[in-house]
């Protein structure tokens, strides 16, 4: 009897665990998405050096993030992430407002892969 006990309260703990990590996922992913869309508007006000100011910070959260998500989450999808969060402050320049906007919806695509693959691991 003691064993499903022992058993019901691994359980418990694993399902207390994965939920804080879903949630972790998702606020970091919801962070990081309002970071790059905040840089996107500073550059449509044409306050370009604020945008790469926050596009650094952006990367710099991704990486730091990556430490823990890398347990978490696809390498692949994380990879992705943090390859695009890398060259996004190249493109925050008046002759690159185009290819800005279109790297951003594809950072933001990226993020929200990573965060669906949290859920698709189980």
């Amino acid at each position: 009897m003691k064993r499903n006990w022992y058993a019901a309260a691994i359980l418990a703990f694993l399902a207390i665990f994965l939920l804080g990590c879903q949630s972790y996922v998702h606020k970091t992913s919801q962070s990081l998405q309002s970071e790059v869309r905040q840089a996107y508007a500073q550059t449509l006000k044409l306050d370009y050096q604020g945008a790469r100011k926050t596009l650094s910070k952006a990367q710099s959260h991704a990486k730091q993030a990556s430490s823990i998500l890398c347990f978490v989450v696809r390498r692949t999808a994380l990879e992705r992430v943090n390859e695009t969060m890398s060259v996004l402050s190249g493109y925050a320049n008046p002759d690159n407002q185009a290819d800005l906007a279109v790297e951003v919806a594809r950072a933001c695509t990226q993020i929200e892969q990573m965060e669906k693959s949290f859920l698709g691991v189980f």
